[in-house]
């Protein structure tokens, strides 16, 4: 099996890592929708959601909801869309289970290439604002 994102899990392919833990990694999306876009997946390779055991989607989803607070806080947008797309019918392109964390300011402008410098600006941004939420939490 060749998966981009179990390749990044491993550190074979670059990636903006916004959060990880042992069991989750969060990314910024390569070609994002909007300045900001996060996916957010196990480590453990899962082709989709009837796959993945409920623990570990209960850590996934844990994460996701930090991170969709991290973006509306550090990016200052109103909301966030939080999609999971599972089969090639419904729209999944990369087959190992993932959540879109997309921010939403009213419209979409369209998919782009995510630069060096928006990558390496918006993961500074997203991580202290998850760190931040974290410690809040303890």
């Amino acid at each position: 099996m060749d998966c981009v994102f179990c390749r990044i899990v491993r550190s074979e392919e670059p990636a903006y890592v916004v959060y990880e833990d042992d069991h989750v990694i969060a990314i910024l999306d390569k070609y994002p929708i909007s300045r900001g876009h996060t996916l957010v997946m196990p480590k453990r390779h899962y082709r989709d959601i009837t796959e993945i055991p409920s623990d570990e989607l209960c850590r996934v989803i844990t994460v996701t909801k930090t991170v969709a607070m991290a973006v509306i806080k550090a990016l200052n947008v109103p909301g966030v869309r939080i999609i999971q797309n599972n089969g090639a019918e419904a729209g999944q392109v990369v087959f190992h289970m993932h959540f879109h964390v997309i921010p939403m300011t009213g419209h979409i402008v369209g998919r782009h290439y995510l630069t060096e410098e928006e990558g390496r600006e918006v993961s500074e941004l997203l991580s202290g604002a998850i760190k931040e939420i974290l410690s809040n939490k303890s």
